[in-house]
């Protein structure tokens, strides 16, 4: 490992444990205001100087997403290895670094709901699933990072034609894809109302698949712009005709499914917000899903 790339996990190293402390803070912050906040208690002065503590150390925590993401993936492209726990570890780093901006927002809508005598405990759901997403995230990284230090010593695999990024832009794509088709089935049997359906579906939507994106946009730039380009070999290329010609196959017998529950009464009123995602995602894994096979199959 080059002495800057082992120099940048030592940093990033160091801020997962004061990410980890930041994260342990703020959770005994929110466990002392939840039941406080939403029986409607009166307010104390000092709420204030909570509120502008969990703001820094939901900085704190955002800069080590930032930084674990940028160092897996500096890894993964120098060193050319990677593996699913690292993919992961990225994966939910996106997408608990885009939560981690929410995190502000959902606080300062509690101190104004609250304000005005509302209930807050949807919004209290929201923030404590996302801290779930942020724990997992915090231990996948670090984890990652430690391992790769400890393989130091161990020589990178030689891939041909960037390998490592095929493989973990297609990983990456069935994981998102995954979280998507799982995030579409909860909108299905939720009770939220439709003009909070369609909020939802384009944020979380864009969050969900914006690991995928970040991947596909370093692969594109080491085609076309980086200097080096790998291209696809006569394989992996291949592999991509095959798996795209049997995702549209699929594709558009799904479509026209849809199309019929959406003129149909069966559907729920929140389907009309929810069959794009699920044919978006459906077809992502679709996609990735066949092309993995294809490659490791005649390897």
């Amino acid at each position: 490992m080059p002495r800057f790339l082992k120099s940048f996990h030592l940093i990033t190293l160091s801020l997962g444990f004061l990410a980890i402390v930041a994260l342990i803070f703020n959770l005994g912050i929110f466990a002392i205001l939840y039941p406080q906040v939403t029986q409607l208690v009166e307010f104390d002065p000092s709420w204030e100087s909570y509120g502008v503590v969990a703001a820094i150390n939901i900085i704190t925590i955002a800069i080590f997403q930032l930084c674990g993401v940028c160092t897996l993936l500096a890894h993964m492209i120098i060193q050319k290895k990677t593996s699913t726990l690292v993919i992961l570890a990225i994966v939910t780093g996106i997408i608990s670094g885009l939560m981690v901006l929410s995190d502000i927002t959902l606080l300062s809508d509690i101190g104004k709901e609250y304000a005005q005598g509302w209930q807050t405990r949807g919004e209290w759901k929201i923030l404590f699933n996302s801290y779930g997403l942020h724990i997992l995230s915090l231990v996948l990284a670090m984890v990652s990072i430690i391992k790769n230090l400890r393989d130091d010593n161990k020589p990178a695999e030689q891939v041909m034609k960037d390998e490592v990024l095929f493989l973990s832009l297609h990983t990456t794509g069935l994981i998102c894809g995954g979280l998507g088709l799982l995030g579409v089935v909860a909108g299905l049997f939720s009770d939220l109302s439709l003009w909070m359906m369609e909020r939802i579906v384009v944020v979380m939507g864009l969050i969900v698949l914006s690991p995928y994106l970040v991947i596909l946009g370093i692969w594109i730039f080491r085609r076309n712009l980086g200097g080096v380009t790998p291209g696809l070999d006569e394989k992996q290329f291949q592999d991509q005709a095959i798996a795209g010609l049997w995702t549209l196959i699929f594709t558009l017998p799904l479509m026209l499914l849809f199309f019929g529950l959406q003129l149909s009464s069966l559907a729920k009123e929140s389907w009309s917000a929810l069959w794009l995602p699920l044919l978006v995602f459906s077809a992502l894994i679709s996609f990735s899903s066949l092309t993995l096979r294809y490659f490791r199959e005649y390897r």
